[in-house]
């Protein structure tokens, strides 16, 4: 696998979650739209534009929070200790300069990093990088 073969992972996770809210705001739009234009009389179609317009909005656009990415892809790499998935990791690792965790996530990375350490073909300089980029980037969050 070539190196933007590895980094594909993340950046389709990436291109996935900021079409859920590019649909997701298109929908809620087109709900108040509707709404506004037709008021009370189409109460329920507009509902059914707003509702999961709003739902995939938010998913969306929490999937692309730093650390909810820090936290889905520690989880996938322990279910799937695979180079891409350990590639992943570290590019949502460097998502942000400083990534706040609860010792709990703090514990899941960690522990995904190790999982992936102990692969039959883990690649030392990702590993490395993911040790020195959790040491380095991710912080405890108080609450």
């Amino acid at each position: 696998m070539d190196h933007a073969t590895e980094q594909s992972y993340y950046k389709r996770f990436r291109a996935a979650a900021i079409r859920f809210e590019v649909i997701g705001g298109a929908l809620l739009a087109i709900g108040i739209g509707a709404n506004f234009i037709f008021g009370t009389s189409m109460l329920a179609v507009s509902l059914i534009f707003a509702g999961p317009g709003a739902l995939l909005l938010i998913l969306g656009g929490s999937s692309l929070r730093p650390h909810n990415l820090v936290k889905a892809f520690a989880q996938q790499c322990m279910r799937e200790p695979s180079r891409e998935m350990a590639q992943g990791l570290l590019d949502a690792l460097h998502s942000s300069k400083r990534i706040r965790l609860m010792g709990r996530s703090i514990q899941v990375v960690q522990a995904a990093v190790e999982v992936y350490a102990n692969t039959e073909d883990a690649d030392p300089d990702i590993v490395d990088q993911l040790r020195r980029t959790v040491a380095d980037s991710v912080v405890k969050k108080m609450f």
